[in-house]
Parts: structure tokens; sequence; C-alpha cells
């Protein structure tokens, strides 16, 4: 039986050296810290005095304790043990102990002592932050939620924490054969349709193309569809932790987006997007939508729930797969490729075709 010996921030490798998201901006108040994880570690998430957000190593270098359980003064964060105050940058800029007097103050800055600062981009109304070497740290992350800041489609986030980790999450959010069974009645009925699919993988991404246009999604169809115009469906994993999967049914659509962030073994945090626009009424319909969404996705926490504490049990070993696992398997060697090198992961380049029955 194989055991779990390592932290996860060691199994994943050059993985870390990666854009994840660490919180909605909208969680983060304006004068008071909060606290989240990725890859096994703390962070302390604050606003400057501009309302930008800052990320620090949640430890207060004078004796360990959590600056995250402190308060937020003038846009720094002030420790809750000894006082120790840090700016945006991390820089250590008061020593309550030392006394208020200039040369108290002088001798702080002379010191120049800093707590670990994590790089920070807020976009699409995330906060990103980059886990790994700072020195590897792009611009920023390239890929953008599909119709953000557009008006007139209907959008909205969802936050769920899974007992799994990424790679499984990420084909589970890809996988048809599943939807008939775990999401019975609520997403997809078994209805015994040859599904035709077209696998493309390139560019260290898994593009996966549905060429069935007599699927549907279960009683949502009639929501989502109600002229019933053939549906197209795709879905695509974007190395190394995102998914997208798109309906279209004519001029309409509806997008799932899901980034998962790695919390610790089996562990995960996924924010997924949706964005849809179904005609006149897509903004009446949001509560049921948001509803809707939130109920499979809780069937997809259950079953993934299932799989992940099997893992603990027994490991993850070799798995048995057929032509319906090809995406599992390509974005499984993708993975792996990137843990040791994360560019190995655009060598992987086919294109097939293959075929199961929902």
């Amino acid at each position: 039986m194989e055991k779990i010996m390592h932290s996860l921030r060691e199994q994943d490798g050059d993985l870390v050296n990666h854009w994840y998201i660490l919180a909605l901006e909208s969680e983060v108040p304006a004068g008071k810290p909060i606290k989240r994880y990725l890859y096994d570690t703390p962070y302390v998430l604050f606003r400057n005095e501009k309302g930008e957000v800052t990320a620090l190593l949640d430890k207060c270098i004078h004796r360990g304790a959590q600056l995250s359980l402190g308060t937020v003064e003038n846009g720094a964060v002030r420790c809750p043990y000894h006082g120790w105050k840090f700016n945006s940058d991390g820089q250590l800029i008061d020593v309550p102990s030392d006394g208020p007097s200039v040369e108290a103050q002088d001798a702080v800055k002379k010191r120049n002592w800093c707590t670990h600062k994590t790089p920070v981009v807020v976009q699409d109304g995330c906060v990103w932050i980059w886990p790994g070497d700072a020195k590897l740290a792009t611009a920023g992350p390239s890929w953008r939620f599909p119709e953000y800041g557009n008006k007139a489609v209907v959008s909205y986030f969802m936050i769920t924490d899974f007992d799994n980790e990424v790679t499984h999450l990420v084909q589970n959010f890809m996988d048809v054969p599943h939807t008939v069974f775990v999401h019975s009645k609520w997403f997809r009925n078994r209805s015994l349709l040859k599904v035709p699919v077209d696998i493309a993988v390139g560019n260290a991404r898994v593009k996966v193309t549905y060429n069935q246009t007599q699927d549907t999604i279960g009683f949502t169809s009639k929501v989502l569809n109600p002229g019933n115009e053939p549906m197209i469906h795709m879905d695509e994993f974007i190395f190394p932790n995102l998914t997208r999967v798109d309906y279209k049914f004519g001029k309409k659509f509806f997008i799932i987006n899901s980034q998962c962030s790695p919390i610790s073994r089996y562990k995960s945090r996924v924010y997924t997007w949706i964005a849809y626009d179904v005609g006149l009424l897509s903004r009446v319909f949001k509560p049921f939508m948001q509803f809707y969404t939130r109920k499979v996705i809780q069937q997809d926490v259950e079953i993934m729930k299932n799989q992940g504490d099997n893992f603990v049990q027994f490991g993850e070993g070799d798995f048995k797969s057929t032509q319906a696992d090809e995406l599992h398997v390509a974005i499984d060697r993708m993975r792996v490729k990137g843990i040791t090198n994360r560019h190995d992961a655009h060598e992987i380049n086919f294109n097939r075709e293959r075929e199961f029955w929902i």
C-alpha cells in the first residue's frame, strides 16, 4: 500500500510556480486582515492605504504569532502578540517596546527587517498569488474569465471546498460519463446515446469537443434552451489547474470555469465562475441558476470525497482506463510532466477521435 510521505508543496514540484487564486477581491475587507491557505502555507491578506490588496506570510518575525489575528492600521498590519507592525511590503515599521522616540523609530528603519511578501495580482475580481519562487513570477495570470465585466451577461462566483486534489478535480469537472450517475435527474439522465468525441491536446491544454447534437443537460434545458437548438458542448483543461466547460444553444450559452487552488494533500478550494446568456429572462433565472449550480457542485463534492477518502486509505495506484478516459490520461500526463518542469507540459501534442455511451 502506497503511503503519503510528502507535503503537497513537495509533491507538486514546479507546479507551485504558477498563479493561483487565494481569495475573491470582495472577501478582503478594508481595515481588517483575513487568513487564507495555499500549498500548506497560511497567508494574511489586507489592504494598504490605497486600498490595494497585499499578501504576507501569516507569521510575525518576532515570536511567530499569526498576523491575521491582529489589526490593520493605516494600511499596515499589527501583530496581536507584541504589536510589531508591518507595511504592505512586509517591512517592519513599528516596535512598540522600543518606545516612541525618534531614535527608536530610526533604529527600526536601520534594522530593515521584513516578513515574507508574495507576488499579488488582482484580476477579474480575484486575488491571485504566486506561491513559488518570486523571481520566476510572470506579470500576471494569462487566464481571463470569459465575459467578466460584460454587463449584458449574467455571472457570479461560487467558492467550494473539496476533499481531493487538483488532478482529480479537473478530471471530474470535464468528465461526462459520471454525470448520468452522480447528477442523475439534476444534470443528465442515462439515455444510451453514442457520443463521438474529438480530443485535441497541445499548448498545455486538453480540449474536448462532443459531437452529439441530441444530447441535453437535464431539465435545465427548458431554461437554457427553450428553443431546442442543437447543443454544442466543449470542455477544456488549461494547465495547471483550470477548466472551462461551454454549452452553446444557437446564440445562447452557459459557461462554467473552475480554478482549483491546492490547499494541502486532498484539500482544495475551487473558485467557479458561471456566466450565461439565455435571452431576456437571464436575470430572472439567476436565483434558480445559483441554486441549481450549487446543488450540482455539491454532488461533485460528495463523490470527490468518496474518491479522496480512498486515496488516503489505499494510495493512488495505477488506474484502468477505457477510451472514455482519454482526456483523464492526457491531463494526468500533463500535470506529471509539469511537476518536474512546468514547461514540459507543452510537449504533449496529439489529436484523437473517440466515442463512448451515456
